[in-house]
């Protein structure tokens, strides 16, 4: 389903901007660079809705998105929670591009949103205010879900300073 829904975001194109809306799953963190010495901050939209003239079309059960100043200001959101935001659509290419013999993945073209703007919540309500710079932000991800990330035999992404 997933893939089926992706194509419809293949479909608007990249030449204009569209509104979506998404719930709010869960934050977590990537690297930028092969060493896994950058991380930075993301979260996960479920239920991705195209929003046209009062009209609502799904165009992806999931998106992950970079921690933008946008996101950012809404505080630290709940489960459940609803963003709207403004985005382009690009494609990207997904699955390993290293050269180890022994990863065996695929790679596909896949699409996404880009470039959120205007993000608000759907029904305003407080939230406590993200602090400090991304690393920070990070390791405090890294706290939020310390069981899952463990169980994966994930490290704190930066070491503490003090």
């Amino acid at each position: 389903m997933s893939q089926k829904q992706r194509t419809k975001l293949a479909e608007l194109g990249n030449e204009q901007r569209f509104t979506f809306n998404g719930r709010f799953k869960k934050y977590g963190f990537k690297y930028k660079d092969y060493r896994k010495n950058h991380a930075v901050p993301t979260l996960l939209l479920t239920n991705i809705e195209l929003l046209t003239d009062n009209k609502k079309l799904n165009v992806a059960d999931h998106l992950w998105f970079n921690l933008t100043k946008g996101f950012k200001s809404l505080g630290i959101l709940k489960i459940g929670d609803v963003v709207q935001f403004n985005g382009r659509i690009a494609s990207y290419t997904k699955g390993y591009q290293g050269f180890r013999p022994d990863i065996n993945k695929s790679i596909t073209l896949d699409y996404g949103i880009t470039r959120p703007s205007k993000v608000s919540l759907l029904i305003p309500d407080k939230h406590i205010p993200w602090t400090g710079e991304n690393w920070e932000i990070c390791n405090q991800i890294y706290d939020m879900y310390l069981s899952d990330y463990n169980a994966r035999n994930i490290g704190k992404p930066y070491l503490d300073l003090y």
